[in-house]
């Protein structure tokens, strides 16, 4: 069997634009739930610019990003990691996420839940 055939393959619903990858359109998402099998919950995917990234906990990635189109500003995690690649020099990332909603002592904020994603240098 060839290494292609051992690769992943993840569809998206696209590029959001501007304005759509929001609060509203998040709690949206979470309400047309519950997801599952043969009804998967909605992935986007987008390049932004990275304005700060670290490490947390032992192999999750917390990212500030930038959508340089919009300017609009994003927090995002990934989970699980490789830390042979993150983190880096990348001031850009290709991803693959989910919108989420993160509550943290009383707060709500959009997050976006990495699925995968790609350092562009």
């Amino acid at each position: 069997m060839n290494e292609d055939a051992l690769q992943a393959e993840l569809q998206t619903d696209g590029a959001l634009l501007g304005r759509e990858c929001s609060m509203e359109l998040a709690y949206a998402l979470n309400q047309a739930g519950p997801w599952g099998q043969g009804f998967v919950q909605p992935m986007f995917e987008g390049e932004f610019a990275i304005s700060q990234q670290r490490l947390v906990g032992e192999k999750h990635l917390k990212l500030q990003l930038v959508d340089e189109k919009s300017g609009q500003s994003h927090d995002a995690i990934a989970f699980f990691i490789d830390l042979e690649v993150w983190p880096n020099e990348a001031r850009r990332v290709k991803l693959v996420y989910k919108l989420d909603i993160n509550r943290f002592r009383g707060n709500e904020s959009l997050q976006l839940m990495v699925e995968h994603l790609q350092p562009l240098f």
